[in-house]
């Protein structure tokens, strides 16, 4: 058996963090002959095949993912290293930047930040994973760079930095023949059909709101996140609750109004989160910093 080198150990890591031998090349910046040989050397080191391709993607095996939090210390504690030396210059980097997302955040914050980026930092590129069970975890080894959106759940034991407050709005189609937006009372609320939202905590705030005011929806379809419900209640007669600035995204499609909620519903703050592993990295604290400002002045 023969020892493995910081090059092997950064071709695992990148491949782990990609889930993609293609995507490993382009963040080392070496061919796929390249890496797809390196992995053939740790795999014969640790007598296991460590990544399983399952359609497109390199799915690691148990024994990768027990090793992983350890090779990313290593490449962490290297790269923290390098950035005492070295200063980051945002238009000059290739770095892949893997972020945790909310399906709201893709709609609302993702294109801003792709605009930015495409000023600032044209060769950066992202990588986008939902919002999970090991979202936590896959921060803690560095394998997800930063989390954004309404994560109470990530607020401890990760350094957190609010963005903007979000406030529930309802939102119908243009011609309602029932609605008048200048008018929209309780009555009208409980009246109509409702598209529902389950996202998990956001919908406990509506729900926990509505049964403290004693409102009662009519339920004519559940869906399990925001992307559908734009051309839903565009086709129907049903309204939705959903995030405001959201409703401004789905504006756009024209056939759609936006109406000031009959409930009090509560507000909410949108936050970047990171994990001590990416606190003192100069180019997360360049993308931190930039976040922030993107995105201050929205409310």
């Amino acid at each position: 058996m023969f020892d493995l080198d910081s090059r092997l150990l950064n071709i695992f890591y990148h491949i782990y963090k990609s889930k993609s031998v293609s995507m490993a090349a382009d963040a080392i910046g070496v061919s796929q002959p390249t890496i797809s040989n390196g992995l053939v050397k740790i795999r014969q080191h640790f007598d296991d095949p460590l990544f399983l391709r399952v359609g497109n993607e390199m799915i690691p095996t148990e024994l990768a993912k027990q090793i992983f939090p350890l090779v990313s210390e290593v490449i962490n504690k290297v790269e923290s290293i390098n950035n005492f030396s070295l200063h980051f210059e945002p238009s000059k980097s290739d770095m892949i930047l893997t972020l945790a997302m909310t399906d709201v955040s893709h709609l609302v914050l993702l294109p801003k930040i792709s605009n930015f980026l495409a000023q600032s930092a044209p060769q950066i590129r992202i990588n986008v994973r939902p919002i999970s069970l090991e979202t936590s975890y896959q921060m803690a080894n560095g394998e997800i760079d930063m989390a954004i959106g309404f994560l109470p759940q990530l607020e401890d034991g990760f350094y957190q930095q609010k963005l903007f407050s979000q406030r529930y709005v309802v939102i119908s189609r243009k011609d309602h023949p029932r609605i008048n937006a200048q008018n929209f009372t309780i009555e009208d609320y409980m009246r109509e059909l409702h598209i529902d939202i389950d996202t998990g905590v956001g919908h406990y705030q509506i729900e926990n709101a509505l049964q403290n005011s004693g409102v009662k929806r009519d339920i004519l379809i559940r869906l399990p996140s925001y992307l559908g419900v734009g051309l839903m209640v565009q086709e129907t007669d049903a309204i939705a609750t959903v995030p405001y600035y959201l409703s401004k995204v789905l504006l756009s499609r024209d056939n759609l109004q936006i109406l000031d909620a009959p409930v009090d519903f509560p507000t909410y703050s949108i936050k970047q989160h990171w994990h001590m592993c990416c606190h003192h990295k100069t180019s997360h604290q360049w993308f931190r910093k930039s976040c922030y400002e993107i995105f201050k002045n929205m409310s």
